[in-house]
């Protein structure tokens, strides 16, 4: 579900002032606070683009359709050729950078013939002032008979899903354009007017070889499949995007901006997201996609636009549930709005969502999967696809839910609001299996009643240290409490480092309970609320302490927030004080649209130490809301210029808090 934050359209607000100045304003902010990236700022030297004027792109935090205005329409299907230009247009954009087109003839050449163990090797050598090496692999066939196979297209560090794919009796082609064997930098060379990320140009290259394999004999050049794994997946992707003549394309884990959009895996879920996808890999995409870390859902594309420019070919995309590269509900929200695309052209179920276990590897297993699905969609026996299970449908925090409302609401009308909107917390579905992970050192592994395993991190020497802490944070869909992807220390370490004992669980339906859904009639937020207090019971008995201190971001804070509100009954181990940084998301969380407010909520804190820290750039808040709740309910706020993250300046602002506010730290 989309949201669209409200945004000021007056005369003299952001819209009133210049694109120029606004735009030199955006540069500054962003320059301030990115992570030094010397690529990034080599291409600023030299010439490159300041930020894009972010008050005229639409604010969307949530999908849409790719195929928006053309299903209902007298256009229909028929419109769909334009729509798809406008598509690739917007990828070029801001993403890829412009490619040369096509060449009227590509120039192809054997280089080299040999026969081994049944299988025919060709190697090709694909280009004219430019060249790019292929390796094409077929199966020789039996004495007098003549036979076009399909052809797996994939880069050279597949050999083993091309040996899968002979196994079969497929033929399979691997092409120079992967880390360690990568022609296209010498491709690049010979068009030194054009500026396009690295994973464009492979795309671009794979293309340049499918010319070739269509004057091949033994090739069915009407059945080549391009795949991928990882960022070979996202270049698999590209090129099934930008050429039709692609019969289908897998995607393998092939996370942010393959088959994961990027507003939906960002570092406020502690996903891979844009500034360290950008930073980490600072060639992959056009230099000026950096300018959108924080500000994701400023983007104009995403990744279900890119898998809906394949339609109406088959899609097949594979993800593993417990990679933290990406997250399965992004992955799901991707392939349901591109599905639409499909079905505009009659090719509904031509897209596949397929979950696999494990982490960021694809196993002999994952492989033989997506040769099943390859083979029963280019023409072989018909394959039942496994129906993913149906999660709950939640609704999203809202934005218009932050600032103040039109009178408070307090006491036992909040608590009512509160219990309507969370639902009861009931029993998770599907419990974990029981074992309790072997423990790190100067970890401690407890768990709740209903089976929520608990780890107790301890300080230097042990004890019960200077207070109990728990950490709620986002909920990180394949490594629970853990992040991800960490830029500085963990917080929980760095408590414990300070002298805390700090209790931290994975939220339902993530980590370790990524197979976990809420009870019936519950919510996500309902049923983290409720282990939150019961993960908080558990820890105070273990350690000895009789209160918590809370240490909260993004949706963790709402969590926090929801269990202040509640209260404590008889058997809860009551706050302390809170430490809040950015209390907003738009996650989808709730039973039902709150009754209640932001301000509502920290009203509720407002008796204990209590503070909110929050980041001037929140794509889930609209400008200013957070500080009017919390002058609306007497907590204090410190402005953090930076986006929704939690940096290490953020971590060390939240443990410096709490030091100032908690207990002493023990004498040495």
């Amino acid at each position: 579900m989309t949201q669209v934050l409200p945004g000021s359209r007056s005369r003299g607000g952001l819209l009133g002032r210049s694109a120029a100045a606004r735009r030199l304003r955006y540069t500054a902010e962003l320059t301030g606070a990115l992570p030094p990236s010397e690529a990034f700022e080599a291409w600023l030297s030299a010439g490159g683009d300041p930020a894009p004027d972010f008050a005229r792109l639409p604010a969307r935090t949530g999908l849409w359709s790719p195929a928006e205005g053309l299903a209902g329409s007298r256009a229909g299907a028929a419109g769909w050729p334009a729509r798809r230009a406008v598509l690739r247009a917007r990828w070029r954009r801001w993403l890829t950078g412009d490619l040369p087109p096509a060449p009227r003839r590509t120039a192809a050449r054997v280089d080299r013939v040999r026969t081994a163990d049944g299988v025919e090797v060709r190697e090709l050598v694909v280009g004219d002032g430019w060249s790019v090496r292929a390796r094409l692999l077929l199966p020789v066939p039996a004495a007098g008979v003549r036979r076009d196979v399909p052809v797996y297209l994939l880069q050279s560090s597949h050999g083993v899903w091309a040996e899968a794919a002979l196994a079969r009796g497929w033929g399979a082609c691997l092409v120079s354009a992967a880390d360690g064997d990568d022609d296209t930098g010498l491709v690049e060379r010979a068009f030194p007017s054009v500026v396009a990320g690295r994973l464009a140009w492979r795309a671009w290259a794979l293309s340049r070889v499918l010319d070739a394999l269509s004057g091949q004999p033994g090739v069915d050049a009407r059945r080549v499949l391009v795949g991928g794994h990882s960022r070979n997946g996202k270049t698999a992707l590209l090129a099934a995007a930008f050429d039709d003549r692609f019969a289908g394309v897998v995607s393998s884990s092939s996370g942010v901006l393959g088959a994961i959009p990027a507003r939906l895996c960002t570092d406020r879920h502690f996903g891979e997201g844009v500034e360290l996808l950008t930073r980490h890999y600072p060639g992959w995409y056009h230099p000026r996609l950096r300018w959108f870390a924080g500000r994701e859902h400023r983007l104009p594309t995403d990744a279900h636009e890119l898998l809906a420019l394949a339609a109406p070919r088959p899609v097949l995309v594979s993800v593993a549930v417990e990679d933290p590269v990406e997250r399965v509900p992004a992955a799901r929200a991707a392939v349901d709005a591109a599905r639409e695309a499909f079905a505009l052209l009659g090719r509904r179920d031509a897209l596949e969502l397929a979950l696999r276990p494990g982490g960021h590897r694809a196993d002999e297993s994952a492989v033989a999967g997506q040769l099943d699905w390859a083979q029963s969609v280019l023409g072989g026996p018909p394959r039942r696809a496994a129906r993913a299970p149906v999660a709950p449908s939640p609704v999203p925090w809202p934005a218009d839910r932050v600032r103040p409302g039109p009178r408070p609401v307090r006491g036992p009308e909040l608590r009512a609001a509160v219990r309507a909107a969370l639902g009861p917390a009931g029993r998770a579905t599907r419990p974990g299996t029981g074992l309790v992970p072997v423990p790190r050192a100067g970890e401690d592994r407890l768990r709740t009643g209903d089976g929520v395993a608990v780890t107790v991190l301890r300080p230097p020497g042990g004890g019960s240290g200077r207070g109990l802490v728990l950490w709620l944070g986002p909920p990180c869909a394949a490594t629970g409490w853990r992040a991800g992807y960490e830029q500085a220390q963990p917080l929980p370490e760095s408590l414990a480092a300070a002298g805390w004992v700090v209790a931290c669980h994975d939220p339902v339906g993530s980590g370790a309970r990524h197979g976990e859904h809420p009870g019936p009639g519950s919510s996500p937020l309902g049923r983290m609320t409720a282990d939150a207090a019961a993960v908080a019971a558990v820890a105070a008995a273990a350690t000895g302490h009789d209160r918590v201190w809370l240490a909260a971001y993004g949706t963790g804070a709402l969590v926090a927030l929801h269990l202040s509100a509640l209260g404590t009954g008889p058997d809860d181990v009551p706050p302390a004080g809170a430490v809040l940084a950015a209390p907003s998301c738009g996650e989808p969380l709730l039973r039902t649209r709150p009754g209640y407010t932001l301000a509502d909520l920290l009203a509720t804190t407002a008796e204990r130490p209590a503070v909110v820290l929050d980041p001037v750039w929140d794509p889930e808040a609209p400008a200013g809301a957070v500080a009017a709740a919390c002058r609306a309910a007497g907590v204090p706020r410190v402005p953090l210029a930076d986006w929704h993250r939690l940096s290490g300046a953020t971590r060390s602002a939240m443990t410096d808090w709490l030091d100032v506010h908690g207990p002493r730290r023990a004498p040495v």
